[in-house]
Order: C-alpha cells, then structure tokens, then sequence
C-alpha cells in the first residue's frame, strides 16, 4: 500500500530542536549538530524522513512545507550528522539561510517503515503529482 505525505505527517515523530539560525552559520551547525545527536536521532533507523519549514513554500503548483524528502537504513544521527560541514558550506548555506529567515524554523520528521526504498518512492510521487515538480533540495527523480 502506497504511502502519501499526508499519512506520514499523520504518523510521523520528529527530532527535538529547529533549525532556526539564518544568520549565521557557526550557530545553525550547532543547531544541525544537536538534532542529529539526539537520543532520539540515534534510535531512529530505517525510517523515511522529511526536512518541513513552518510556512509553505511557493512551488510550481500550490505551496509546500517540505524542503527534503529521503530514507535511511542507518541511524539518522549516523546518516546526517557527518552532513554537517555540507550544509553550512558556501553551496547550501545561502538555500537553507533564506529559506529560514522566509519560511520559518526547519523541523525533521521521520518515520520507521518496513520499505525504504518504496517509501521514498511513494512520497517523493505524491509531492510531484501535487506540485508539478519535486522538494527543493531533491535532485533525483523516482524510477518510473
């Protein structure tokens, strides 16, 4: 059975703190340090999860408060928290900078399901049916 963003949001849990500095990028890597070294980060494996903003962002259809949808076997901590530097560097930083200081603090969601793979697939295909087009920062594209 296909799994659509709204069931996910339903059934959801999310990681403790925001990242809410857009400022400055020493203090949302500390932000982005502190989630993903979380108690709750470390138990949380095979799980789809989903960067959301507190307001919806302007998409090609409609709005969204998703940023990033994606899927790990390991542990969130074990699959982001070397991301860290990555994300503050001179490439991302001015995306997640903006769009923080324009659309609000920046939560992870995740949820533990039985199909990785078919999960993000399932997702990632309701967000384009609704949008015309995928997450901000999703590059790739499902396997039709």
């Amino acid at each position: 059975m296909a799994i659509i963003l709204s069931q996910f949001f339903q059934s959801c849990f999310v990681l403790p703190g925001r990242l809410q500095n857009h400022k400055c990028q020493k203090s949302f890597l500390n932000e982005f340090k502190q989630i993903f070294d979380s108690q709750q980060a470390k138990n949380a494996s095979n799980v789809l999860y989903v960067f959301v903003c507190e307001k919806k962002i302007p998409r090609v259809k409609s709005k969204s408060s998703v940023v990033y949808i994606g899927k790990t076997e390991q542990n969130l901590r074990s699959r982001w928290l070397k991301y860290g530097e990555r994300l503050c560097s001179d490439y991302n930083w001015p995306f997640f900078s903006y769009v923080i200081a324009h659309y609000g603090k920046i939560k992870i969601a995740f949820l533990p399901v039985q199909s990785l793979k078919q999960g993000e697939t399932d997702l990632l295909k309701d967000y384009y049916k609704k949008h015309k087009e995928m997450p901000p920062k999703n590059s790739q594209r499902w396997k039709r």
